[in-house]
């Protein structure tokens, strides 16, 4: 037998009381991105530790939340995440991208990107594809953002990664009725 939320794990989850806030928080802040929470949960202790950390990008970061939502799409794009890809294209609309920008995210070429949206864009192909940026990438970064801004932009990008490591690995399944506004192509490595 597999539990709803995710196709690979068979373990059913007992979700302890001091864990239903948390997770309705995610939900809340999400648009409705609960399964994250109760595929996580399985692992309790790991979970709690993650909650701030994960949530903190979305509800406390420094990045302007366009750039943060394009970030976001990319990693998911370059990582086949079905589930934050169906997520954030709906929040991504909610913070000024276009339904066009999403499509394009999932070209993989840069052509046609203004310069700054090429440039976060080819950052993140770097940080998910290679584990580093270079000079000229890191000093972009910190002059857009700052220091702060280039560590966030760096760790959010690796952290979806790590985050579609485990949904896609655990089979983790988008909600009912959460269907992406654009659909997300095979990516191109």
């Amino acid at each position: 037998m597999h539990t709803t939320h995710a196709a690979r794990i068979t373990e059913q989850l007992r979700l302890p009381e001091e864990f239903r806030g948390p997770t309705e928080h995610v939900g809340a802040v999400t648009g409705g991105a609960v399964n994250v929470s109760l595929t996580m949960l399985h692992h309790p202790a790991l979970a709690q530790r993650y909650h701030a950390f994960g949530i903190g990008f979305i509800a406390d970061g420094v990045l302007p939340a366009r750039d943060r939502e394009l970030i976001i799409l990319r990693t998911s794009w370059r990582c086949a995440s079905e589930y934050e890809w169906a997520h954030h294209t709906r929040i991504g609309l909610e913070c000024g991208l276009t339904e066009a920008a999403i499509r394009r995210v999932t070209e993989g070429e840069l052509d046609g990107w203004d310069a700054r949206d090429a440039e976060l864009l080819s950052i993140v192909d770097s940080v998910v594809l290679d584990h580093t940026l270079d000079d000229r990438q890191w000093v972009a970064l910190s002059t857009r953002y700052g220091t702060a801004g280039a560590i966030e932009t760096v760790m959010l990008a690796g952290h979806y990664a790590m985050l579609a490591g485990l949904l896609n690995s655990a089979g983790t399944r988008v909600e009912p009725g959460m269907t992406a506004l654009v659909p997300l192509h095979a990516r191109h490595v």
